[in-house]
């Protein structure tokens, strides 16, 4: 290189050394307001009176100060608290992509998807954020929750075990662990929901029917056997989706096991699923159909068979099959109820009350028919003094005073006008149980009656909050 080149190197170089300055503060004069505008911004976001402003005002401070993305995050945060989901996604999404989501923040950025209707990109997310440093441990419970509304309930519990291994004390957890193992590992199911019990009495009802068909299923010979025993025991309480799965395996196990179908049947009208309300019933009945093809004389299919009809509001053929159901089993006191609820809805009072007398005579010892028949005749405000007063005392001296027992006694003698009787005996089942919201009802309803309804509203108040709608109703239309 010859001189005059390094010369002229120098040159320019000592001349943009002078300008570089010049360039800095040029560029410091333009940015200045835009960075302090970012941090106006910021300081009004904590006291913005609403979450959706909030996260404006978090979103603006994220653009205009560059080293501060994790404001992406918290603004995403602000739209997801308000709701506004399709706003929080590009927000979560510029957080992604300049690498500052936290370990909660993929958690809410799959919440905002799956809120969307995007349950498949919630997965992703949430799969993704396990592959980050450190991340939340809800992520398990929530892949959980997707796998299990896929009916992908192997890979669910596999998420779920996870979560049950870092929570080992949650018994909400515990109880979904042991639900999904009902159909791969029964004798796993019941240690799950045994500790889910033991952790949280609240569970225990449920822990004890599913552990109690567990081990009646384990006594069945046959597979598709053992599935229907499983899938009535989740049906008992309630967790239709799994006790569908159950019964799905029960068919693949025997295509001629009517009971399977049946339960099929019933299960596909509770389950939640993408088809039309119509749609389902009309594949439930084609179940029953079969079902009664397989074994017309299966109280089983005939009882569920009745069930179908008296849903879709065809009374008569819903008693037909109540009453085959019950010629199959005359001993069966649950079959007489049906058959006398379907001759109420009729309209044949008569032969509906000698139905429930029936079933109350078929087993004497037990107070739970004796209630319905006194609730029965209150309903239909007929036969209270000779029938229905008397079902209801005997269910009171069975139970030995049982607070809903003395409730329902309480209510007959008000609606036959026995005040002062109807007043004690209510009284009696609040010493007993002071949150019995039908007694504060019927109690509120016998003093507005006599006259007094100071205590009428207290009563009527209380038994609203305690979750009676009728008082609700009450207070509604007479104390506005």
């Amino acid at each position: 290189m010859n001189h005059g080149m390094v010369a002229f190197i120098i040159f320019h170089m000592r001349n943009t050394l002078r300008t570089l300055p010049v360039l800095f503060a040029l560029a410091l004069a333009i940015a200045a307001p835009v960075i302090f505008s970012g941090y106006s911004s910021l300081a009004r976001a904590s006291n913005a009176p609403g979450q959706l402003e909030a996260a404006q005002l978090y979103q603006s401070a994220a653009w205009r100060i560059p080293w501060r993305a994790d404001l992406y995050e918290v603004a995403g945060h602000q739209y997801y608290l308000a709701r506004e989901y399709s706003l929080a996604n590009p927000v979560y999404q510029k957080a992604f992509r300049h690498h500052a989501l936290s370990a909660e923040g993929w958690v809410e950025w799959g919440h905002v998807n799956y809120q969307l209707g995007d349950p498949e990109r919630a997965a992703e997310i949430w799969g993704q954020g396990l592959e980050q440093k450190n991340p939340s441990d809800r992520l398990y419970f929530f892949l959980a929750q997707i796998f299990k509304e896929k009916r992908d309930y192997a890979k669910a519990a596999e998420y779920l075990q996870r979560y049950v291994f870092i929570h080992a004390q949650d018994a909400t957890a515990h109880y979904r662990f042991g639900l999904l193992l009902t159909l791969t590992d029964p004798e796993a199911a019941a240690i799950e929901l045994i500790t889910a019990s033991q952790l949280d009495p609240e569970f225990d009802p449920a822990a004890q029917t599913l552990r109690t068909a567990l081990n009646l299923a384990s006594l069945a010979d046959a597979p598709s056997a053992r599935f229907v025993i499983i899938g009535r025991g989740l049906a008992l309480v309630r967790e239709w989706e799994l006790a569908l799965a159950a019964f799905e395996e029960a068919v693949r196990g025997d295509e001629k096991n009517a009971e399977a179908w049946a339960w099929l049947g019933e299960t596909y009208q509770q389950a939640a699923g993408k088809e039309s309300p119509e749609e389902r019933r009309n594949t439930a009945k084609l179940y029953l159909d079969r079902a009664l093809d397989l074994n017309p004389i299966s109280t089983v299919v005939r009882g569920l068979r009745g069930l179908y009809f008296q849903r879709v509001g065809n009374e008569r053929e819903a008693l037909a099959e109540f009453q085959s159901a019950s010629a199959l089993e005359p001993n069966n006191p649950a079959l007489y109820v049906s058959v006398g609820e379907s001759y109420a809805r009729l309209g044949d009072l008569i032969r509906a009350l000698e139905a429930y007398q029936y079933a109350a005579a078929l087993v004497p010892d037990d107070a739970n028919y004796w209630h319905l028949l006194a609730q029965f005749c209150a309903q239909n405000n007929i036969n209270l003094d000779d029938i229905g007063i008397p079902a209801a005392q005997q269910a009171v001296v069975i139970t030995n005073e049982a607070p809903e027992a003395l409730d329902m006694l309480g209510w007959l003698l008000l609606l036959d006008a026995r005040y002062p009787e109807a007043e004690q005996t209510l009284l009696r089942a609040l010493e007993l149980d002071p949150q019995n919201a039908g007694a504060h009802f019927h109690l509120g309803l016998l003093y507005w009656q006599t006259n007094d309804p100071s205590s009428a509203r207290d009563h009527l108040v209380l038994a609203r909050d305690l979750g009676n709608t009728d008082a609700e109703t009450f207070l509604n239309q007479y104390f506005p």
